[in-house]
């Protein structure tokens, strides 16, 4: 009897310490982050709206400034850091916060779990190998899960451009978990997968299509595909339809911090057009 009390209190033990685990592997870059990521949660809470309350999410970080990637590092878990972002943190963040906005009663450990869901390879962290290294990466696997739709070839088709994703690993000085011989293996396996690989794009000119114009909503993502070959995001932002025009909320290249552009989403591709052959077209589901 005594046995079978030991081993049902060892379990017990064993079920509460299980949550932690799952939480061990989000890092927080600083104390505050915590609260200011609750903080943002509480101003995307606007709407039962999916569309406004990630429009809400991104002009609540207006003014925050760039920073390369916090979790570039030997570790390569998730960190969570509002103070400054990068391009893909922006949008993970945001997409966090809305998420976990429809909650009735949000934790700050469902934030957590929606920005691994977000920002992670099947919604899981493994550390490095776990990241999206490539836009291309991050839209498939979000897209198969369900997190993303792709509206690229929507309404009148798209067009595609090759392009080799391999940086990381023709790179690794780059990437201080790349000194592991282990991850590189890894990561070479993942861009394998990116040989040649058959990018879908809007021409640049497809913005200013009434068509399109009219059919972009709150909350949509538009990603700008870039010249160089390296890569395959220019810029990405959040559309929020400010009377009436599709506009953009993004981490502007000449302010280095996220802003509402105060024009159209159009005129920002003629001022910025000779970086990027095109954009993809995406938007967020639940």
């Amino acid at each position: 009897m005594m046995k079978v009390i030991k081993i049902h209190i060892i379990s017990l033990l064993l079920l509460a310490f299980i949550p932690s685990l799952s939480r061990a592997q989000v890092r927080y870059h600083c104390p505050q982050d915590s609260e200011r990521a609750m903080e943002l949660v509480k101003k995307a809470s606007v709407s039962d709206n999916y569309g406004e309350r990630i429009v809400a999410a991104a002009k609540a970080l207006q003014g925050i400034p760039f920073a390369p990637a916090a979790d570039n590092d030997s570790i390569g878990t998730l960190v969570i850091r509002l103070d400054s972002l990068n391009q893909r943190e922006f949008i993970y963040n945001v997409l966090a916060a809305a998420k976990t906005a429809q909650l009735s009663a949000p934790t700050i450990h469902d934030f957590e779990q929606n920005l691994i869901d977000i920002s992670r390879k099947k919604g899981t962290d493994q550390g490095f190998v776990s990241q999206f290294l490539y836009g291309a990466d991050w839209i498939g696997d979000n897209v198969y899960r369900g997190n993303l739709l792709e509206l690229t070839d929507y309404p009148t088709g798209g067009n595609y451009k090759t392009k080799t994703l391999d940086y990381v690993s023709r790179h690794p000085q780059q990437f201080p978990a790349m000194s592991d011989p282990e991850i590189v293996d890894k990561i070479k396996v993942i861009e394998f997968g990116y040989r040649s690989h058959r990018i879908p794009h809007k021409k640049k000119h497809n913005i200013n299509d009434k068509e399109i114009k009219g059919l972009l909503q709150d909350g949509d993502i538009i990603l700008m595909c870039p010249m160089d070959d390296d890569f395959d995001i220019y810029d990405i932002g959040i559309i929020s339809r400010e009377n009436g025009e599709p506009t953009l909320i993004h981490i502007s290249k000449d302010k280095g911090e996220v802003v509402l552009d105060p024009y159209p989403i159009s005129r920002l591709f003629k001022v910025e057009g000779q970086y990027f052959y095109g954009f993809r077209w995406l938007r967020p589901t639940l």
